[in-house]
């Protein structure tokens, strides 16, 4: 049951990050997923620049590993074993663990150190996810102390529990509903 829950974590981390949705992720991907967060946003040059440079570093850190073929791109198949690899090994956890910063900074468009609703909403509409209802739901779980707004401590302290939780808990729909 627990390893059928992960990999359904998986898939959905894998279906919100295919953004051509041609069943492979590669750094393309990424790109266009800068692209969707850079729509909403009013970056200047440099704020693109460094939007963009976060999202290649996951690439690298994160996902390109996985591609064992060397194709430059990766299927649900190569990443759900290499990620639950990554779940299963403690050190390796903390690795996937340090993504999550990363996933904030993107987030954070204006680099004010935290996300209000607003940015929280547009982070899920960039992954396909249009259901602001949800979006709101997710960020008032983050936002514990209830004060509108979530620092990057907050969100990577919840986002630990994306691979780990239990179904029901807040942290599984870090990405959205999960996909069946």
């Amino acid at each position: 049951m627990a390893e059928k829950l992960l990999e359904r974590k998986i898939a959905t981390l894998f279906t919100r990050l295919d953004i051509d949705g041609n069943g492979l992720l590669d750094q393309g991907d990424l790109g266009r997923w800068a692209d969707k967060l850079l729509a909403s946003r009013n970056l200047d040059a440099e704020g693109e620049k460094q939007l963009r440079a976060r999202l290649d570093f996951l690439w690298t850190a994160f996902f390109a590993p996985a591609d064992t073929d060397n194709s430059g791109s990766v299927n649900l198949a190569k990443m759900t074993t290499y990620l639950k690899g990554m779940v299963a090994d403690e050190s390796k956890r903390q690795d996937l663990r340090s993504l999550l910063p990363q996933i904030f900074d993107a987030i954070d468009s204006d680099k004010s150190g935290s996300l209000n609703k607003e940015k929280f909403v547009k982070f899920f509409k960039a992954l396909n996810v249009n259901d602001e209802a949800l979006a709101n739901k997710v960020f008032e779980s983050i936002d514990s102390n209830g004060d509108g707004s979530v620092s990057k401590d907050d969100f990577s302290e919840f986002g630990k529990g994306f691979f780990t939780c239990a179904e029901n808990e807040p942290a599984s729909l870090l990405f959205g509903p999960l996909v069946n």
